[in-house]
């Protein structure tokens, strides 16, 4: 059973998908004008011989799975699309797992392509590219050497680099900054060190300590019930003067107004994918600073992005029915730490 959202059929084509003449496929499209009541009677119409849910990416608006469709669904294997960690809207996941339904979320697909627009933003905020390029096209030329006086920039080779969270996006970030040969340290307390050890990381004892340490700060920290503003005023003034901070994740874990305050103030330079809300007022001071870089949620937001989570999905799907492992299962581990509940790791 195939389920896409109207709009999204440009990353979700069932003609074109890997389900396509390897499973029997049934077809349900949402459209927006529907009502979650005629919404759950399609649902429900189609899902009693189904062996698999294929979702397209971002369609979180599924009926909630209660005893009574548990009760209807009794082929049911396996779940899959891209979530970004919004099962637990719509389904108890160590029920599902109980019952033997494996859960897929492929959003964690995305981290390559999030963690290189990373390193783009880390690149152009220490070499003031966007600057550069408006200079050269009002028919300027730079008359001193470019660089940006009183802030990190220039090389990025050997710099102190703060990564807040050792998720997915930090952790292929880190693997993409190998070759600068950076010190790198993290504020995670869910990250065994071990696992630190292993890939030459350093554990910071807070997240005001490793801000206070960094010349680049990175946040990657997920938003839950538990990090909502967790990058805290006390976080954000403890950074250097000069300091760079890169938000590869979303705006809820910041204190927006001490950030602001800092970035506009001069006294440190930002880039930022992710705002809150969306859009950005127009007239939001932050659009016309020097010292931030703004862009419209681009870093994972792109047709391609979007088609290759649909895509495995669909193959996750498949790998299930056909007695394998999926690439992204979700875990209860996954659902107790999206939902603010998980246990920090202790040694």
């Amino acid at each position: 059973m195939l389920v896409t959202e109207q709009n999204g059929r440009r990353f979700a084509d069932p003609s074109g998908s890997p389900l396509t003449g390897r499973v029997r496929l049934t077809h349900v499209e949402w459209h927006d004008a529907m009502g979650e009541d005629e919404r759950a009677a399609l649902f429900d119409a189609a899902i009693h011989d189904a062996d698999a849910v294929v979702v397209s990416p971002w369609s979180a608006r599924l009926p909630r799975f209660t005893a009574d469709r548990w009760a209807r669904t009794p082929r049911l294997k396996v779940i899959a699309g891209t979530f970004d960690n919004r099962f637990g809207h719509w389904i108890d996941v160590e029920e599902a797992l109980r019952r033997g339904v494996t859960l897929v979320d492929t959003s964690r697909s995305m981290t390559p392509t999030v963690a290189e627009f990373a390193l783009a933003m880390t690149l152009n905020l220490l070499r003031d590219i966007p600057a550069a390029v408006q200079l050269v096209r009002r028919g300027e030329w730079p008359t001193r050497s470019w660089d940006q006086p009183g802030f990190v920039s220039g090389d990025l080779t050997g710099r102190r680099i703060g990564l807040a969270g050792y998720g997915s996006i930090n952790r292929r970030y880190a693997e993409l900054l190998v070759p600068f040969s950076p010190s790198l340290t993290t504020y995670d307390p869910y990250v065994p060190d071990s696992e630190l050890a292993q890939a030459n990381i350093g554990r910071a004892t807070s997240l005001r300590d490793l801000a206070a340490s960094s010349e680049i700060f990175v946040v990657g920290i997920p938003p839950t019930p538990a990090t909502r503003e967790i990058i805290s005023r006390e976080v954000i003034e403890a950074l250097p003067r000069g300091a760079l901070f890169i938000l590869v994740t979303r705006m809820a874990v910041v204190e927006q107004t001490a950030l602001w305050r800092r970035a506009e103030g001069g006294e440190i330079r930002a880039a930022i994918d992710v705002f809150e809300p969306e859009p950005p007022p127009g007239d939001a001071s932050f659009r016309f600073s020097p010292f931030v870089l703004p862009t419209p949620h681009i870093a994972g937001n792109t047709p391609y992005c979007h088609r290759r989570c649909f895509t495995t999905a669909c193959e996750d799907a498949l790998a299930v029915l056909g007695g394998g492992a999926p690439v992204y299962p979700v875990t209860v581990r996954d659902d107790q730490l999206y939902q603010g509940t998980l246990e920090p790791w202790n040694p």
